[in-house]
């Protein structure tokens, strides 16, 4: 893992996965709240339009994190809390509801926005498959991580055991209190996953990463292959927004993945 703001004095810090560096032409970061220009509950590097920011303010900070990632034009998702996985082109400039985009075309930055919820960011080296996916807890239960291994399959050709994985900062067992049904609802469809779920009356602490990194591991992913990067969002308020840690009075950080062109590999065979 690394971090650290890019060339440009304006380019906001971002954690990166050490090792994927080494894959030619591609460009990623987990981006937190500093590093922009909001104020107030959105202070200072949020990116979401529908949180009562300036719109001003939020467009310079998509700007900031495009000097960040250079190459690469933004994809968004209306991100709705299920488990559509949608394959994005070049053509792709209306956002879609999904919680999920795979591409296999240089030059597209796929971005996910959370406030405590995970953001995946995958890659499959050797072809040109990236993947980004939205999980909080209705998406991890609805099954948005194996819905992308399964579309990435279909669609592409990429078995699950080719895919690296980065779960990026998200709120953690630690500060992530739910009902106990929906702790059983997760097991009752994905096996028993006690480093997720710590079940304890009538609630339970649930860690949305560890629940996911199950999924990934059920379906196929090799455990060698996925990561965690970065803290829990609710203990570390400051550094990134968290929807649960400021009683819903949040922006938004983004995560994105994307080949640059044009070193971008080609297309895997249909």
């Amino acid at each position: 893992m690394s971090v650290g703001a890019d060339a440009q004095s304006d380019a906001p810090p971002a954690l990166r996965v050490a090792g994927w560096g080494a894959i030619r032409g591609l460009a990623h970061g987990f981006f937190g709240r500093a590093g922009g220009v909001s104020v107030g509950a959105c202070a200072s590097l949020n990116v979401s339009g529908s949180v009562g920011d300036d719109p001003s303010a939020v467009a310079a900070n998509w700007q900031r994190i495009a000097r960040a990632l250079p190459g690469l034009r933004f994809v968004r998702m209306r991100q709705v809390h299920g488990a559509q996985v949608v394959l994005v082109d070049c053509a792709d400039t209306a956002k879609r509801d999904a919680d999920g985009m795979i591409a296999h075309s240089g030059g597209l930055g796929l971005a996910v926005l959370t406030a405590d919820c995970v953001p995946l960011l995958c890659v499959a080296p050797g072809s040109a498959a990236v993947m980004a996916l939205h999980a909080g807890w209705r998406g991890t239960l609805a099954g948005v991580v194996a819905a992308g291994l399964d579309e990435a399959q279909r669609r592409l050709g990429v078995a699950a055991e080719r895919w690296q994985v980065a779960l990026g900062p998200s709120i953690g067992g630690c500060c992530y209190e739910v009902e106990s049904h929906i702790g059983r609802q997760l097991v009752d469809r994905w096996g028993e996953m006690p480093d997720a779920w710590q079940p304890a009356g009538s609630h339970g602490q649930l860690d949305l990463r560890a629940a996911n990194q199950h999924i990934l591991l059920t379906g196929g992913v090799p455990r060698s292959q996925i990561e965690q990067i970065g803290p829990c969002t609710a203990c570390r308020g400051t550094d990134y927004f968290s929807h649960r840690g400021s009683s819903g009075r949040a922006g938004r950080q983004v995560s994105v993945i994307g080949w640059v062109e044009p070193t971008a590999p080609q297309p895997v065979a249909r």
